[in-house]
């Protein structure tokens, strides 16, 4: 006998397909790039690091825009009272 599906055996599904999905094209990003580094990258490290890095994405101009403006040194600047 068969039994009907219930909600939650189509909730437990629809995650499993969305994991798929995300594991597929996580696959397919990380093949691309080892495509294209196997014939550009001159040593076996600079391959690897591009495959490491498969999953960054380039920033974009608006990235730059809500960057917090910050010295470098942060302590050049105070004035302290120790006169």
């Amino acid at each position: 006998m068969v039994t009907p599906l219930s909600a939650d055996d189509f909730t437990a599904m629809e995650g499993q397909l969305r994991e798929c999905l995300e594991e597929d094209r996580r696959y397919l990003r990380v093949n691309n790039v080892k495509c294209d580094a196997i014939h550009t990258a001159k040593t076996y490290e600079e391959f690897a690091d591009r495959v490491a890095a498969a999953h960054l994405q380039p920033l974009e101009k608006e990235d730059y825009k809500n960057k917090f403006p910050r010295s470098w040194n942060q302590y050049a600047g105070r004035k302290t009272n120790e006169d």
